[in-house]
């Protein structure tokens, strides 16, 4: 009977993930600086989204009070100057929106354009509250049916950003610019596992490449010793949603205590991966073309991307052993570490015993060591075997080598989708966090609750 193997998707020696999208609302240079100066000196990089511009248009329509658009933007030149001191220093900067209000698509188009001038492209994008050129939000999170008719029954806002009609469209260009954008929100220090297909592809939301979600808890909740060992054992990534700037002392001029534990014993863990969210969301997207082929014990790591990827783990069954003629390969104990895949390469290898390897990621060869693995978007070609394959379209593929071959979109070449079990596993997540705020923590279960007020209080993320 065949045991089971697991990839491991962060890169060798790493056993985990964490990073970290900063919302700019309501910060202040001062407040950033305090926060940023300890960040950069324990190493820890986050991605920092800003906003390139002041207003022109309030937030929402119907608005929101002024106080949802507090906060320096990039035409403070001090605070553009440091935000790109920090770049320098390795951190992302990316957008929370071309400004705090509604942006028209010029204007959103401009702040791409000021933000790859000042700061490099950056692939993540994050939405400001009801911003009228949000893609897919309010209801539209929701998968079509049922559940986003509901959603829309409550719903006072209206944000178009997808659909070219509209004076906020910019779906087009997102696509083109934007390699991912945050979505659902969940309670799990492991964001990962709710969410196993992120970055993933969502064809009823065609004008965004991929989505990810994130965790709605205090850093202090997700890097104790207990969370952080959750993170190892599950192979797991903490995608972690957090305003940073409200962990500064003002009157002090440092850090408040919770982050600097935290963060101190983050960094000194040595076997969790912390780097920026698109970083790590590369890195999730790459493993996404790495897959096992198998034949009784004879097994072969492929890798379908167009790119090489280094540092490619497996955890194995105890007892289990593996060979290969491929001087990068190295089993330590219970983790199989391969140095490099390249781009449509079989990495062969051999195991004492059958094992399954779990997921969708795996297929098994016939008698003549050829295959076809289906993922949503289109298939890999699998030939393990020493001679070329022809196949009866004229084409073929070379002995021991693999090659992936999509189907609609050629401007979206994703493996990954999230099924409609994992999307409404999201959605009640998410709206499992919306109900423990109204039981819990006083929050109105009317949307349109801020219409007419004249001031929205930030939340206490120290109580996420």
């Amino acid at each position: 009977m065949s045991r089971t193997a697991r990839f491991i998707w962060a890169p060798h020696p790493y056993r985990a993930g964490f990073c970290i999208t900063d919302d700019t609302d309501a910060a202040t240079l001062e407040s950033v600086k305090i926060v940023y100066d300890f960040l950069s000196a324990v190493g820890l990089r986050t991605s920092k989204t800003v906003w390139a511009f002041g207003p022109s248009e309030p937030c929402g329509i119907p608005a929101l009070p002024e106080s949802i658009q507090r906060g320096i933007t990039c035409e403070d030149r001090s605070y553009l100057h440091y935000c790109q001191t920090l770049r320098e220093r390795g951190f992302e900067i990316c957008l929370h929106g071309a400004s705090a209000g509604n942006n028209r698509r010029a204007r959103t188009i401009a702040a791409l354009e000021f933000l790859e001038r000042h700061f490099g492209p950056a692939g993540t994008y994050v939405c400001h509250a009801k911003n009228a050129e949000n893609l897919y939000w309010h209801e539209k999170v929701a998968p079509r049916g049922p559940a986003q008719w509901l959603l829309g029954l409550g719903s006072h806002y209206r944000c178009s950003g997808e659909d070219p009609a509209s004076p906020y469209f910019w779906g087009d260009v997102c696509l083109e610019k934007v390699q991912h954008i945050r979505l659902f929100r969940t309670r799990n220090v492991n964001t990962l596992a709710e969410n196993p297909s992120m970055p993933y592809h969502d064809p009823e939301k065609p004008r965004v490449r991929s989505w990810f979600s994130a965790t709605k808890r205090s850093f202090k909740d997700c890097t104790t010793p207990e969370a952080l060992e959750q993170l190892r054992g599950e192979h797991g990534l903490c995608v972690l949603y957090q305003y940073m700037h409200r962990h500064a002392y003002l009157d002090r001029g440092t850090v408040k205590a919770g982050l600097r534990e935290g963060a101190e014993r983050l960094m000194a863990a040595g076997d969790i991966w912390v780097d920026t969210t698109s970083a790590v969301m590369a890195r999730l997207r790459a493993m996404q073309g790495i897959f096992m082929a198998r034949r009784k014990n004879l097994l072969w790591v492929g890798n379908a991307n167009e790119f090489e990827v280094g540092g490619v783990q497996l955890s194995l069954p105890g007892g289990v052993g593996i060979t290969s003629t491929d001087p990068g390969v190295v089993q330590e104990g219970n983790r199989l570490r391969i140095a490099a895949v390249r781009t449509g390469e079989l990495v062969p290898l051999r195991s004492t015993e059958p094992i399954r390897i779990e997921g969708g990621r795996v297929l098994d060869l016939d008698e003549r060591e050829r295959g076809a693995l289906r993922f949503p978007s289109g298939r890999i070609l699998v030939n393990a075997a020493p001679r070329r394959w022809e196949d009866e379209n004229g084409g073929g593929l070379e002995g021991g080598r693999c090659r992936a071959e999509f189907e609609g979109e050629s401007n979206v070449k994703g493996f990954s989708r999230a099924g409609i079990r994992e999307l409404y596993r999201l959605l009640s997540g998410q709206l499992a966090i919306l109900g423990r705020e109204v039981l819990f923590k006083g929050r109105s279960l009317d949307t349109g609750k801020f219409l007419g007020e004249k001031e929205i209080l930030l939340e206490d993320h120290d109580a996420w």
